[in-house]
């Protein structure tokens, strides 16, 4: 095969000179010339409309709206609304020639009166302005064109475009379709991608998938052999299949199927084709390899084949998916380059040897490169093996020019039938961004004239190209190789002092590829696997006496021997851990954080190390996949970086200081081994606390091998102990120690208020479960959206606590068979099996399903139907196919439960309104995403719906560290509601002190509280209220900070990265109702500075006193003044437990101390799962502020295939 080949072909060298360059600058200028006096009046007219819009920029991205949005309802009123929108938004496209604008006028009038009419009118006329570029498939009209075409002398290459590929089903009704298309004795050429015969292509699984697409590939070729095309002159000979590619991703697969294919002994004849693109760096090498393929095929016996060269069209997606996932670029840096290396490939492909076996399609629009291609093959004598290659609709005047001067012509010809026009938006949206791109030749096509400042301007563009075509690289830009990376300790935080998120496994790369083999080959249990040891350390003694064991079995493999045994801790290892922690014998309490900050910098380093030993160890204790775990040790990374990163930035500028809270448990869940124990743990140490890690019963192994990596940076196993104890009373005694400060939980709800239940006045910051619901409405593309919910609710086998549970869908498109097809065919193909096996894009559940998801998987609720029925694989109890309830109603209990398990619960709402109610009557709030193509929709969905993390148009899970810090609202979140990864989540594990009063810049807008700061000011310097003139001062102090950092950090949307495509938006909501409870011991300044800081935080506010105080605070608070400062927040006696009682009608009770908050009110949050603000108030409202609000991220990607709708 291909890969076996070396990198040398042909030695005969062929050099361009300057005077080719002459002749070509003078027959550009004659083609250019002679195409612009063919131009018809049709063509004039649409050249004329293009330049108009090149003039008016914006009026590009109202045409890409108007293509994208007005076929998505197949509701008329509600395309219709759509489309007013849109113009009303954007104004009427300047371009477009007057009557046409007038129609427009005439249709904001009255669409919506005849909306039926006014629907198809727009359907017919959008259909018809792109006619040109998209032909119909129906068989008359396809027929009649193919037959003007052939009556042209002009070869016809197919590109059926159809919905998205997205599981087995539609890959062979696609297969079907080419299959057909060959069969037609007037097709000659049809044009196929690889992810269309074949869906779901994932890297890992390259060997299986190939296997899989050379087989298709095989059937397809057959056909072609079967059914020869009868040329003009009369002969017949094979019908032509040309693979073609977008995605870098396909590269690789894409050049080993279509050479392993044709290596069949029945295609030793055939003629095939493939595409290379040379904005790719990488295209060189691989043409090249092609080339000396093809060689030996020839000596061999057997027929050339053909590339087509095409300059790049996935220019836009490659630079999102580069920025997004912190890969460098795939393409060249500039349009230069890439048509420097397009002269490259053309001067090799051109050589007489290599001509011979691989004949060449020169696909490019820019009579500069045709013009040289022309020359250069007729100066080397080469008279066949080369066709000119152009896109149907696409500058047809330059195309009959080159056919006049009797070169051979093939047009790229999209086809789409008309009920599937929809599939043609994205091919479209690329289309006009060709045409519009400022380094594009298209661009400047419009109307060009010889000698024109546009001419010398692209003139000037090939011949910098030319120049330097000997020189541009030819290496691959994404270079990442697991195998040999080299681990710098002084990169990270603490050296760079900036944070960048670490970049996860490029499983594309090859290299990468065979580094997961050697994963699995060390990893994977087999029958002569001897469990690893783990000891139970306390301290850092390893404790002497027997301790029971636990053993751990691969997930994906049953009866294989045990990969792990832990010894498990007693009660009393507990109580000696504990112990040890308050003590801090290591004095890791008074450690400074800088000095925190370099270990855990280390630490990150060490994990870096162990990437693949971590994903290793959690396939074979925890069944995950490859895919899931490689991000997870990024985000390990990532919090570990971060995390003290984030405490200096604060120190540095605020006048604060943080010590330790003392002793913080750290419970992670089984589900995120890796990421979630790292977080905690590392959250908690860079505030100088001591560290008990006490990993989830299922994991222990992980958690043993993230505290290695602590240990080996330099942190005492004093500082941070891990404590392997199970479930049960041992586990009791841990986290009700009075001991333990403060708790770090992931897990079930329930578990979490058992926590407090066990001890309510512990400091629980607690990410708990959700029910999370995906929203689709009629306005959402809907390949898209199926794509995204087959990811968010079964990737890790639906064992994410914001994997999409529910999926509401609204009224048009639940009953949109065709939507309902897509989905269970895309969730039918994902493959299940043992996590070992590449081709598998799910593993094994960690166990058995338990309680909810039994029950879920065993029972069908009234009104409910299986679309996919549960299936569990008769040889692993623990390995389940995904499986889909239709028709459940609301309040059900697969509406409002977790489940924790591939399951999908789909719902029906009457509208978008409807499906966030729906969305909102759980009681959980944890990720939530919608897909809407439509501004309106997104924002009232952003504003209504309830949940920490937001989603639009894209995956719901996956949140990364600062990107999108991840944590929900109600009972998804139990304590203060910080999220994870954000710039805050440290605070709590430390004790925060004012050095000095907080300063801060003049404020932006004039406010009540300014206006009465500004007047207790003025009283003060008028030596009035001098009895309480500290406070009052510190007050003032407080309230100025309070409104600045309101105005400059709490009430401002912030997007920390602002990548290409993708908005991560992360923003702060008042808390609701708070209630600031006082008590005998409270001081003005901590009574006033809570009132002001929750009403600046727009809380609905109210202030409880003991009915019994009557102290000089509380005077003040009836006083002028206090009023004043009160404004419309209550002021209510009652007794401690008047107010637990009423609890519930409270969002967050904040008193000024923790001593001050009676058990009474602990044990009444703890019930309802309240947190109770009990730090000390402070004037800095960088912090203070943060009592009264909580966190919410919202990620969007609003690209459309790559086009940023600029």
């Amino acid at each position: 095969s291909l890969k076996k080949q070396g990198m040398n072909s042909s030695t005969q060298k062929h050099t361009a000179t300057p005077e080719i360059l002459r002749k070509t600058l003078a027959l550009a200028e004659t083609w250019q010339n002679r195409a612009n006096s063919l131009r018809t009046r049709e063509e004039l007219a649409h050249q004329r409309m293009m330049r108009r819009m090149l003039q008016h920029p914006s009026d590009k991205t109202v045409l890409t709206h108007l293509i994208d949005q007005s076929f998505r309802s197949e509701n008329p009123l509600r395309a219709v609304d759509q489309f007013e929108y849109l113009l009303k938004h954007f104004g009427i496209p300047a371009f477009f020639p007057p009557f046409e604008r007038w129609l427009l006028k005439t249709f904001l009038l009255f669409g919506k009166i005849i909306p039926k009419f006014a629907h198809s009118q727009i359907l017919r006329k959008i259909r018809q302005q792109t006619r040109l570029t998209i032909l119909e498939e129906e068989p008359e009209i396809l027929l009649t064109h193919l037959k003007k075409r052939q009556k042209e002398g002009v070869q016809v290459n197919l590109n059926h475009l159809g919905e998205a590929v997205l599981g087995d089903s539609e890959a062979q009704n696609r297969l079907k379709h080419y299959g057909d298309s060959l069969r037609n004795p007037d097709f000659h050429t049809i044009s196929i991608k690889i992810s269309n015969i074949v869906a779901q292509l994932h890297p890992l699984g390259f060997e299986s998938e190939l296997d899989l697409i050379c087989g298709r590939l095989a059937h397809l070729y057959s056909i072609a052999l079967q059914n020869p095309f009868r040329h003009s002159d009369g002969t017949m000979r094979a019908k032509f299949v040309n693979l073609d590619m977008e995605a870098y991703q396909d590269l690789d697969l894409t050049i080993e199927a279509f050479t392993r294919t044709l290596e069949q002994a029945e295609f030793k004849n055939l003629q095939a084709g493939i595409v290379l693109q040379a904005y790719l760096p990488d295209s060189f090498l691989r043409q090249q390899q092609l080339v000396r393929w093809a060689q030996k095929r020839i000596t061999n016996g057997g027929s050339p084949i053909k590339m087509r060269l095409v300059k790049g069209a996935n220019l836009a997606m490659e630079a999102v998916e580069a920025e997004v996932s912190g890969w460098p670029m795939t393409v060249y840096d500039s349009k230069v380059e890439t048509d420097a290396n397009f002269k490259r490939m053309l001067e090799f492909g051109l050589q007489p040897d290599n001509i011979a076996a691989v004949h060449l399609g020169i696909a490019s629009h820019n009579v500069f490169d045709l013009a040289y291609t022309h020359l250069l093959a007729e100066e080397r004598g080469i008279t066949e093996g080369l066709v000119f290659e152009m896109l149907e609709g696409m500058a047809d005047h330059v195309r009959r020019t080159l056919q006049s001067k009797k070169n051979n012509l093939l047009l790229y010809t999209p086809v789409t039938a008309e009920d599937q026009f929809i599939s043609a938006i994205a091919y479209l949206v690329r289309r006009l961004d060709e045409n519009t791109s400022p380094d594009n030749f298209l661009r400047h096509s419009f109307d060009i004239q010889v000698g024109s400042e546009e001419w010398r301007f692209l003139e000037k563009q090939f011949l910098d190209s030319w120049q330097i075509k000997d020189e541009v690289s030819t290496e691959p830009r994404r270079k990442q190789n697991r195998n040999n990376e080299t681990f710098n300790e002084n990169t990270g935080t603490y050296t760079n002092t900036t944070f960048r998120n670490e970049v996860d496994t490029d499983w594309v790369l090859p290299e990468n590829r065979k580094w997961a083999e050697k994963i699995r080959e060390k990893w994977m249990p087999t029958a002569n696997t001897e469990a690893r040891k783990i000891p139970l350390v306390i301290g850092n003694s390893k404790v002497k006496d027997s301790r029971k064991q636990r053993a751990f079995f691969d997930p994906s493999q049953p009866g294989m021997p045990a990969v792990y045994s832990v010894e498990l801790a007693t009660t009393d290892d507990v109580t000696r851990a504990v112990k040890i922690a308050r003590e801090d014998p290591c004095n890791w309490r008074d450690t400074d954080l800088s000095e925190r900050h370099e270990l855990l910098g280390k630490a990150a380093v060490n994990m870096r190390k162990k990437r693949g030993d971590l994903i290793g160890a959690a396939a074979a204790v925890c069944g995950k996949t490859f895919y899931e775990s490689d991000p997870e040790v990024s985000e390990a990374i990532d919090f570990v970086e971060y995390y003290p990163h984030s405490l200096r930035l604060l120190e540095s500028r605020t006048s604060l200081s943080f010590s330790p809270l003392g002793v913080v448990l750290v419970i992670p869940p089984w589900n995120f081994p890796i990421a979630i124990p790292a977080g905690g743990v590392a959250a908690a140490l860079s505030g100088g606390n001591t560290v008990l890690l006490k990993p989830s019963p299922l994991a222990f192994p992980l958690g043993a091998e993230i505290a290695q990596c602590f240990w080996d940076a330099g942190i005492p196993q004093e500082a941070l102990q891990l404590v392997t104890c199970e479930d049960g009373e041992t586990v009791r005694s841990l986290s009700g120690h009075p001991d333990v400060d403060a708790i770090i939980f992931t897990g079930g709800t329930r578990t979490a208020l058992k926590l407090l239940e066990t001890r309510p006045d512990v400091e629980l910051s607690a990410e708990t479960g959700g029910k999370n619901a995906t929203i689709v409405t009629a306005m959402a593309d809907r390949d898209q959206a199926v794509d995204h919910v087959l990811h968010s609710a079964f990737s890790h086998s639906g064992q994410k606590c914001s994997a999409t549970s529910l999926l509401v869908l609204e009224k048009e498109v639940y009953h949109d068979a065709t939507f309902k097809k897509q989905l269970l065919d895309a969730i039918r193909t994902l493959k299940v099996g043992s996590v070992w096996d590449f081709s598998n894009k799910l593993g094994p559940l960690i166990r058995k399903p338990l309680e909810n998801l039994r029950m879920g998987l065993e029972t069908l609720e009234p009104g409910e139907s299986w679309a996919l029925p549960p299936k569990c694989d008769r040889h692993n109890s623990r390995m389940w196919h995904p499986s889909v309830k239709w028709g459940v109603r609301r309040g059900s209990a697969s509406h409002t439960t977790e489940f924790f398990g591939p399951l999908l619960s789909v719902m029906e709402a009457q509208s978008l309104e409807d499906a966030v109610n729906i969305a909102n009557d759980t009681d959980y709030g944890l990720t939530s995403g919608l897909e809407s193509l439509d501004p309106r929709e997104q924002k009232f969905w952003s504003e209504k719906i309830k949940a920490g993390n937001l989603y639009v148009n894209r995956v719901t899970t996956g949140a990364i560290v600062l990107r999108q810090s991840f944590g929900g609202m109600k009972l998804s979140a139990i304590g203060a509601g910080i999220k994870a990864g954000s710039p805050n989540y440290t605070l709590q594990f430390c004790r925060i002190h004012e050095v000095d009063l907080p300063t801060q810049g003049p404020l932006k807008e004039e406010s009540p509280l300014q206006n009465l700061a500004r007047k207790w000011e003025n009283q003060l310097n008028r030596n009035e209220h001098q009895e309480i003139r500290s406070e009052l001062q510190k007050t003032i102090h407080g309230i100025y900070s309070c409104l600045y950092q309101y105005e400059h950090e709490f009430s401002t949307e912030q997007d920390f990265f602002r990548l290409r495509g993708q908005d991560n938006i992360f923003r702060y909501l008042p808390i609701g109702k708070v209630s600031v409870r006082m008590h005998a011991d409270d001081g003005l300044f901590e009574t006033l500075i809570r009132i002001a800081a929750a009403r600046i935080a727009g809380c609905e506010v109210e202030v409880s006193l003991p009915a019994d105080l009557e102290n000089s605070v509380a005077k003040f608070l009836y006083g002028p003044e206090g009023k004043d400062l009160c404004d419309s927040a209550k002021l209510l006696t009652e007794s401690d437990h008047e107010l637990s009682v009423r609890l519930s009608e409270i969002e967050r009770v904040r008193y000024a101390h923790h001593d001050r908050v009676p058990e009474v009110m602990h044990k009444a949050a703890a019930k309802l799962g309240k947190h109770i603000s009990r730090n000390v108030p402070l004037a800095e409202g960088r912090i203070e502020m943060l009592r009264y609000l909580r966190e919410q991220s919202l990620s969007a990607d609003y690209h459309r295939y790559g086009n940023l709708g600029e």
